[in-house]
């Protein structure tokens, strides 16, 4: 009886199906984590511009001290946010692609959209809305790529702040 060494064709095809079956799994594991990644990256910076936006915006008084109405008041609009004077000026404000207050386009997203929407709020139910000013603003912020909205934030502001800052 002679004894055989090394593999016969079968066991060899059969080794490379094996070997092909686990390198497609590990292929298709490593995409999708690729992928992933990506919608997370973006996530991620559309909740930093968002951040950024509400922040700028809240720094404003609650009102301008000519009208008191939501709006820009025909003067403000210069093509950039410089001479938005209260929070209500961003009201309807949209931005592709995003810019900072100074008109600088922030080029590194340029697929991405913000927009900002400002209403009275009403006190007893901060996500209803108001038809009259009751000192409470809900200021809405969100960001876009591609038309799919990515991140929203939302906050309310007060008349009170600006009464109590000296």
């Amino acid at each position: 009886m002679t004894t055989r060494r090394g593999f016969s064709l079968v066991e060899a095809v059969v080794a490379v199906a094996i070997v092909g079956v686990m390198l497609v799994g590990a292929l298709t594991a490593v995409g999708a984590s690729r992928v992933t990644q990506f919608r997370v990256g973006r996530l991620r910076q559309g909740y930093l511009l968002a951040e950024a936006l509400m922040a700028e915006v809240l720094q404003q008084p609650y009102e301008d001290a000519v009208t008191g109405a939501i709006g820009l008041e025909a003067s403000e609009w210069t093509g950039t946010r410089t001479t938005f004077d209260d929070v209500d000026d961003y009201a309807g404000w949209t931005g592709s692609p995003p810019q900072l207050k100074d008109g600088t386009v922030l080029t590194q997203f340029a697929d991405y959209r913000r927009r900002v929407a400002v209403k009275y709020a009403d006190p007893m139910n901060l996500n209803g809305s108001s038809a009259i000013d009751l000192g409470i603003k809900r200021i809405t912020v969100s960001v876009d790529v591609n038309d799919n909205e990515i991140a929203s934030l939302v906050a309310i502001r007060t008349r009170a702040k600006d009464e109590l800052t000296p």
